[in-house]
């Protein structure tokens, strides 16, 4: 793969607690004055547990000078607990990449520069023994609900532990309700939750055409609400490109169409999804050290 990033680990060394040893009380008798009233034994201090050593050791994904903007790579703090579950137990992370032209690679030089080739590239490089079976299933054209309906049919088939889910375009461009939107992913999002399955989401893109279309923008915040009440990560990917469009004027992250992706886009795209994978996989560990 052609960016693998060093592996940099980020376990902090904890200190054990010393064990506290216990005073003895001596019961003091002197024969001119009698026995003496028993003194009151002194408290014990509670022993605290030992700090848990986190179970897995990331590196920060690093995100290329093209890439870095002042808007957050991914809002949220979900836990991935199936992605960590399959680390911890030494077996590849299977990972849908569901979506349409942006996960096809529409506007890519060629399909190693598309973002799901990226990403899987990222994650390996920064997670330590954390290896990624990807399966892209993108379709151009397709709205939330018809990914929906194929999604339920890839997890039979592949059984997951993530799905990074690129949504909302296609469903903004083609004019649907924001509400009926919104009623999909709800119902997609709960579903695999009931199936125990990891999900990030990747909102649409910044077209500078398209940022004062109210539908378009009304879907966009619809996946951020729908992110926050069902507390699954949203990479901001409309928030990041749209302060890469203020940056570099004439949209150099957009292929020829001024619409999809070229490859400096797809790349800064695979770099903030890697960005809330490792902060999710991280949140699991830490909520895990807490239930101990």
């Amino acid at each position: 793969m052609d960016l693998r990033i060093p592996v940099v680990s980020v376990c902090v060394t904890w200190l054990l607690l010393g064990s506290v040893a216990a005073i003895a009380q001596s019961d003091d008798r002197s024969p001119s004055q009698g026995a003496m009233p028993l003194a009151t034994p002194a408290a014990e201090p509670a022993v605290q547990p030992s700090p848990r050593r986190p179970m897995v050791h990331a590196g920060s994904p690093r995100l290329s000078s093209e890439c870095k903007v002042k808007s957050p790579a991914y809002e949220g703090r979900a836990p991935l607990r199936a992605v960590r579950r399959a680390i911890l137990e030494k077996r590849p992370v299977r990972v849908i990449a569901l979506g349409s032209s942006s996960t096809v690679g529409i506007g890519a030089s060629s399909p190693l520069a598309s973002y799901p080739v990226r990403l899987e590239n990222d994650l390996e490089g920064v997670i330590d023994g954390l290896r990624i079976e990807m399966f892209p299933r993108g379709q151009s054209g397709e709205v939330a609900e018809g990914a929906a309906e194929r999604l339920k049919a890839e997890v039979a088939e592949l059984k997951p532990d993530l799905v990074v889910w690129q949504v909302g375009t296609n469903d903004a461009v083609a004019r649907i309700d924001a509400d009926d939107f919104g009623d999909q992913l709800r119902e997609t999002l709960t579903w695999l939750a009931s199936h125990k399955i990891d999900v990030v989401l990747i909102d649409p893109q910044y077209v500078e055409r398209l940022s004062k279309d109210a539908r378009y923008t009304s879907i966009v915040n619809e996946i951020a609400k729908i992110a926050s009440e069902k507390r699954v990560l949203l990479v901001n990917r409309y928030d990041t490109m749209a302060d890469l469009a203020r940056e570099h004027p004439g949209s150099s992250y957009l292929s020829s169409d001024r619409f999809h992706l070229n490859d400096l886009g797809y790349r800064c795209m695979a770099e903030y999804a890697a960005r809330a994978i490792v902060a999710g996989v991280l949140q699991a560990d830490i909520e895990n050290g807490a239930m101990h």
